[in-house]
């Protein structure tokens, strides 16, 4: 048994080369579940992945771009041997797996007897560096969305036709900050000493994640930055690369709303909340309005490692390859739309991401981007926030946290 971040941390790049390029007859198998049942293993809270693969000749880089695993995501954790048996003998013996290219139709079911007891798909490994993220899911669907999302295609699961949006890697519009201990670590020489946040201050820091202060698309610093004696110029240095937009790292989908934060100030990103500059100060408005709409949430989701319950993580490498939207494909109206959702959603409280399925503002937020920003139909909104049902019921998202009385789905 390996951790799952085996198949989607940065970390593991390397393992994951290996299988790709020395191993043949790929089946990686997981658990959509949570707590203890995630993984595969007694008494443990992480979860966990089984790869099963052939020890071949490596093989040419035309294969390579071609080799694909058979994903196998397990509703719950067999219990018995004869289950687990039962489960092995249906996973040989599939014809046909559905790919994850294939559209928002799912996966191939896995059954024992009339009870379903997963979902298998197939899907490519070749790009192992940003890890592998068809796995540990309830719905296939919603990866099946993500995986087109990331490629450029809105393909919603409702039976649309297979849109056109512009998307790219976020290293081809933005650079992301400096890591944090470059700023305050003596072992890095760091010019600054973090102290509590103050409303004239000269260094303002965005540094740690605090509920209270998430609830809206701007937040307000939560430290200040104080420089040490005789590290002026060291400051003044990296004092340039602070700005207002901010990207998480850890992202707690049962309590935090947020993806992207905006500060009123160019502020400096910590352990939380690393900078992310634009060359086009437009672009740090869309990319609060994208980061925080359902289909912002559903890349990042996809992006990030899921080894814990409702919680999504990325490193300060893994955010440069993180799929958003192409801002510079935008007219200069639709720029305009974006800063006016922006000034809309100055004063509108969000829900916890696990709750994006049932909170009012982000609906609004989904039909503002989709409709006015975009400029898709009606039935595409639809579809978006049928797709925010999907992901909100994701075990992943959710973490087996109970929904509020009432929570249900506002189109």
């Amino acid at each position: 048994m390996l951790p799952f971040t085996a198949i989607n941390g940065s970390s593991w790049a390397k393992f994951r080369k290996v299988i790709a390029t020395r191993y043949t007859d790929v089946t990686i198998v997981s658990i959509a579940a949570n707590g203890n049942d995630m993984s595969f293993s007694s008494d443990t809270g992480m979860a966990e992945c089984l790869i099963i693969a052939r020890r071949g000749v490596q093989p040419d880089a035309s294969a390579m771009n071609g080799q694909k695993a058979q994903f196998t995501s397990l509703s719950s954790r067999p219990r018995r041997f004869e289950q687990s048996a039962a489960l092995a003998s249906e996973m040989l013996s599939a014809e046909s797996i559905r790919d994850i290219g294939d559209g928002p139709y799912g996966g191939t079911q896995l059954a024992v007897g009339d009870e379903k007891a997963g979902d298998m798909l197939s899907a490519p490994i070749n790009a192992y560096r940003d890890g592998w993220g068809a796995a540990r899911l309830a719905d296939a669907s919603v990866v099946q969305t993500a995986h087109a999302l990331s490629n450029g295609k809105l393909w919603l699961p409702t039976g649309l036709t297979c849109l056109d949006i512009p998307v790219t890697l976020l290293k081809e519009l933005g650079q992301r900050g400096h890591d944090h201990q470059l700023f305050i670590s003596a072992a890095h020489k760091g010019p600054f000493t973090k102290v509590p946040a103050s409303p004239t201050a000269t260094y303002p820091a965005l540094w740690n994640h605090k509920a209270p202060n998430e609830k809206r698309l701007i937040c307000v610093p939560d430290s200040q930055m104080t420089v040490k004696r005789g590290m002026e110029g060291r400051a003044s240095e990296l004092w340039q690369t602070a700005s207002r937009s901010h990207l998480t790292l850890d992202f707690r989908f049962t309590s935090q709303p947020l993806s992207v934060a905006f500060t009123e100030r160019k502020t400096i990103g910590g352990t939380a909340w690393p900078n992310i500059t634009f060359g086009d100060e437009r672009h740090d408005y869309a990319f609060a309005v994208w980061g925080n709409c359902t289909l912002g949430l559903l890349s990042y989701w996809w992006h990030s490692s899921r080894q814990q319950d409702g919680r999504g993580r990325t490193t300060m490498r893994t955010i440069e390859t993180l799929p958003i939207l192409d801002f510079r494909a935008l007219t200069d109206e639709q720029h305009a739309i974006a800063r006016e959702i922006f000034d809309d959603f100055r004063e509108r409280d969000l829900k916890p991401a696990y709750l994006a399925d049932a909170d009012e503002n982000r609906a609004l937020l989904d039909r503002r981007v989709v409709c006015d920003m975009l400029g898709f139909g009606e039935e595409v909104y639809e579809g978006v926030r049928l797709l925010a049902a999907k992901w909100c019921a994701e075990p992943s998202v959710h973490g087996g946290k109970r929904r509020p009385r009432g929570a249900r789905l506002v189109v």
